[in-house]
């Protein structure tokens, strides 16, 4: 069964109400695998990603048999279905999903079609199970309540990176929603580890854990001292370092990765005694991770960095990062796309002053903000801008000296990636 097949046949994304009745379903059409393994849950709106990739670097480092489960992996859902930092593939995973949708008759007379990322998501603990997998890393982007494979899977951890408001058509003004929907990650008896040091999230948080049971675990979110960060490595030392590590690289560069390791090593120290972590597998771990377009340094001659927070918060970790690291001599240039309902003035306001010139690109998907409509701002904010019709366009225009950053959403990622390699 091909991928447009089987979105054919299922519910559009956002078009069904809610619930976890249809993946409990699709879960007992593929023999209930959830209880076979544990798994961490991973939430936040700004660092999740870097948390997954630092877990699941170093307990494939150590050799425990680890899954991935991340929805929002930038590079679709065959990519964010992992076994050992290996892809499911794109026929296996849609042979699971034929599995449990097939046929269909049963789920529309049932609890009704299944959206894409329900379906998805059964197969992944599907394959999880079939491969024997001793724990799963699940990306939680819903919160703990309606994520199907955050509420229906066997919890040993809760990690929550920071939450910030990113969409005013989902969480309004302020964080308050967000924040309790991310608080729905506490499971009773569960460690709940988290960044969050104040205000209203955490009050979200506490109150949470105490209702159910479970444990909050407050991490230092300034725990981690960076000594040394270029566009090459990032070498940090942990104040308290509660694993031993002493100095350590890490695969992740940035001086705003800060918060994402110190979360990181957080729910590491507590999986120690129950699962063996070797002190040099952990470092190996820590230094071969990678995150893709999150701050993913592609080259350095000409400087090219891809960044896909789509924030305000996102956007001010990224200019920390870049002013902390050794300035480039040429332009600095920056390529912007945004998805619709994001913050996309605030984060303008952020951004653009800080470069020289500004590229508006557009992949085409009608979830994304017309280029043109980018423009204006950019002229009020005194910063040149033009439309670009394809990435090619600035991709071939850069001398050495010269720093692009490409600014969006996944599918503006996967376009500047197809060029390049094209270009290479």
């Amino acid at each position: 069964m091909r991928p447009e097949e089987v979105a054919a046949v299922l519910a559009p994304t956002g078009g069904a109400h809610p619930g976890l009745g249809r993946v409990r379903w699709l879960l007992e059409r593929l023999g209930c695998p959830e209880p076979a393994f544990p798994t961490i849950a991973v939430g936040g709106t700004n660092g999740r990603g870097a948390v997954l990739a630092l877990l699941e670097s170093v307990l494939s480092a150590a050799g425990i048999g680890v899954g991935t489960f991340s929805p929002c992996d930038p590079a679709g859902p065959v990519a964010g279905v992992r076994v050992g930092g290996s892809a499911v593939g794109e026929e296996r995973l849609w042979a699971l999903v034929a599995e449990a949708i097939l046929p269909l008759d049963e789920l529309v007379s049932g609890p009704g079609r299944p959206t894409l990322p329900e379906a998805v998501a059964a197969a992944a603990f599907a394959h999880f199970a079939r491969e024997g997998v001793e724990l799963a890393l699940v990306e939680a982007p819903q919160g703990g309540r309606h994520d199907p494979a955050v509420s229906l899977s066997q919890p040993l951890l809760s990690l929550v990176a920071p939450v910030e408001e990113d969409s005013r058509g989902r969480f309004g003004p302020g964080v308050g929603q967000a924040a309790w929907e991310e608080a729905d990650l506490a499971r009773p008896g569960v460690p709940f580890l988290t960044t969050e040091g104040k205000g209203e999230v955490l009050a979200a948080f506490a109150h949470r854990c105490r209702e159910v049971g479970a444990a909050l675990v407050l991490v230092d979110s300034t725990e981690m001292e960076p000594l040394e960060l270029t566009w090459e490595r990032a070498v940090w030392r942990s104040r308290s370092d509660p694993l031993g590590l002493g100095v350590f690289e890490s695969g992740l560069l940035g001086v705003h990765q800060g918060p994402s390791l110190a979360l990181a090593l957080g729910g590491l120290a507590e999986l120690v005694g129950g699962i063996p972590l070797a002190r040099d597998a952990v470092r190996e771990g820590l230094a071969s991770a990678r995150c893709p377009a999150w701050f993913e340094v592609i080259s350095t001659r000409p400087y090219l960095v891809l960044e896909g927070t789509q924030n305000p918060a996102g956007a001010r970790a990224l200019l920390s990062s870049l002013d902390r690291l050794p300035h480039p001599r040429g332009r600095r240039r920056l390529m912007f796309g945004a998805q619709r309902g994001r913050l996309v003035r605030d984060m303008a306001e952020i951004l653009f002053p800080w470069f020289g010139e500004v590229a508006f690109v557009s992949s085409g998907s009608p979830d994304e903000v017309p280029a043109q409509a980018l423009l204006p701002q950019a002229r009020r904010l005194g910063v040149p801008g033009r439309v670009i019709g394809e990435p090619r366009e600035v991709l071939t225009d850069l001398a050495e000296e010269d720093l692009l950053v490409v600014y969006g959403p996944p599918a503006v990622a996967r376009e500047v990636r197809g060029v390049l390699a094209k270009l290479a």
